[in-house]
């Protein structure tokens, strides 16, 4: 067996679990998907994402088995020794880590990304009304306090107590989808060593990034007259309407779902078999 095919499969052992894109990322690409649909149409997409993620469960261990990590003989845990303690560590002292890796470097991630997304959205050129009235948005100026609810005014922003538009505030959310998603994938590809095989992941993390930058500055791109660049405008609908942040997330998380579970079935599948 050569060394690249080494490599491969300790990849492989070592991210078995949350390579089962089966399991995680193709259901939370169907709830999205279905988000912005009617009622039914939510709950089939989450029925169907519960049931898809218990049967790949199960098919998962029965195909591929599964990667355990074995408990650490008491004569070789390592503990932290004090200076302080002439007695050495306490080894009932030792806790668990009570957020696993992945987890902490996802929250420090979004954590980063939302202060610089945040900071950019409280500029007040960065205001902005979206048009909706016709077949294609429209992006004007916000000049004034658009909607200001008066349990909110007086607290709401810095700069005279105004709040976004409800127009501005949907292109937001729509965008903050973007950025959660691609701190997702970004997460992974940094969790998983840069592995070459995880450049889609890198590839769709820099693409909804790209969208969320994009979508953050419009309010600095449109003319007081409401026009944009034409590239930009054409990019308009997918930057500001929520359900359409929710249908390229919900297929991104889709698409890197398959891709994994494509790796995961290349490597340990009945093909590879034969081959060893």
């Amino acid at each position: 067996m050569e060394t690249r095919d080494l490599e491969r499969i300790r990849f492989i052992t070592r991210h078995f679990n949350d390579l089962q894109g089966l399991q995680y990322g193709v259901p939370l690409g169907l709830i999205l998907l279905s988000w912005e649909g009617p009622p039914l149409l939510r709950v089939a997409g989450v029925v169907g994402a519960l049931a898809l993620a218990l049967g790949a469960r199960r098919y998962y261990r029965r195909t591929f088995g599964a990667v355990e990590q074995q408990p650490a003989e008491p004569e070789m845990e390592l503990y932290p020794a004090s200076i302080y303690s002439p007695a050495g560590p306490i080894p009932r002292l030792a806790m668990p880590p009570q957020v696993s890796p992945i987890v902490r470097r996802f929250l420090l991630t979004s954590l980063l990304a939302v202060i610089v997304f945040a900071y950019v959205l409280a500029l007040p050129s960065g205001m902005f009304v979206v048009q909706e009235g016709g077949s294609h948005p429209q992006i004007l100026p916000a000049s004034g306090p658009v909607y200001a609810p008066p349990w909110l005014s007086p607290w709401a922003y810095y700069h005279g107590g105004e709040i976004m538009p409800p127009s501005m505030f949907r292109a937001v959310l729509a965008q903050t989808l973007y950025l959660l998603a691609g701190c997702f994938f970004l997460t992974l590809w940094l969790w998983r060593r840069r592995d070459l095989s995880q450049s889609p992941h890198l590839a769709l993390a820099l693409l909804l990034l790209g969208l969320t930058a994009l979508g953050t500055t419009l309010g600095f791109h449109v003319n007081p007259e409401g026009a944009l660049n034409p590239a930009l405008d054409r990019l308009l609908p997918i930057l500001v309407y929520p359900g359409m942040a929710a249908l390229l997330c919900g297929g991104a998380l889709i698409l890197g779902g398959l891709c994994d579970h494509w790796q995961l079935a290349r490597t340990l599948g009945p093909s590879a078999q034969a081959e060893d």
